[in-house]
């Protein structure tokens, strides 16, 4: 009787695993299947669409001049991060089924800070923070890595051009705020994960981007504007793009 207890319980411990690879075994294949459908509906098709939303940090790199190195009144200038916000649409056109060169026109709205700490010990913080909004152009490859399971792994690197349509802002003409060039362009670069779904992609995605252009307009009549030979844009980002 013994032996036919253990032998009873091992078949149902046996039938339990049976059951669980069977039950198993589609939620695979069916991941599975999101990317192959995903992979043949675009290879059907010369480009996608998308819509992109992200959130992330930024601040200026600062270049002092060689007035700032003489001057006995000022000790630093240092910029702080501020918060940025974008919106925009996602165009992707596929070179092969590992290449895709993309473009994201977006509007970015950006605030970030400028700190000056004087010989006096005082220390003066742009009051509000200077607001930026940008139109945003890139243009990127990004290749992609084979499935594994209903993900893709993927790199993108690239070129952005910026316009800053929020120049003529009051708070960007107060006293003390240094005068922006509209015009930016830099170097972006990142990482991110294609998860597949029935109907849709989602792109969790990391980018880092560093101005190569000088947006500072020197104003000698801004005190603090003598000591700055240039101003660069960079920020992070992370994104979330829908794309189908």
């Amino acid at each position: 009787m013994q032996t036919i207890n253990i032998w009873h319980k091992h078949h149902i411990h046996w039938r339990k695993i049976i059951l669980a690879v069977f039950l198993f075994c589609p939620a695979f294949v069916f991941s599975q299947r999101n990317v192959m459908e995903n992979d043949l509906k675009f290879a059907r098709k010369p480009y996608h669409f998308g819509i992109h939303l992200a959130a992330g940090l930024g601040d200026f790199k600062i270049k002092q001049n060689e007035l700032f190195a003489s001057s006995d009144s000022i000790l630093s200038i240092k910029s702080k991060y501020g918060m940025s916000f974008e919106i925009g649409a996602l165009m992707s056109f596929h070179i092969n089924k590992y290449v895709e060169l993309r473009t994201i026109p977006s509007f970015v709205f950006a605030q970030k800070q400028i700190v000056y700490d004087y010989a006096d010990l005082t220390t003066k913080e742009l009051k509000p923070a200077l607001s930026q909004i940008y139109f945003d152009l890139p243009l990127e490859i990004k290749v992609k890595s084979e499935p594994l399971k209903d993900i893709k792994l993927y790199l993108i690197a690239g070129l952005k051009y910026g316009y800053d349509i929020g120049g003529n802002f009051k708070d960007r003409k107060k006293p003390g705020i240094p005068k922006q060039s509209a015009h930016d362009f830099g170097v972006n670069y990142g990482a991110g994960i294609e998860i597949h779904f029935p109907l849709f992609i989602l792109s969790p995605e990391f980018r880092v981007y560093n101005s190569v252009i000088n947006i500072h307009k020197q104003d000698n009549t801004i005190p603090e504007s003598r000591f700055i030979k240039g101003l660069y844009n960079r920020s992070y980002t992370f994104s979330l793009n829908f794309e189908g």
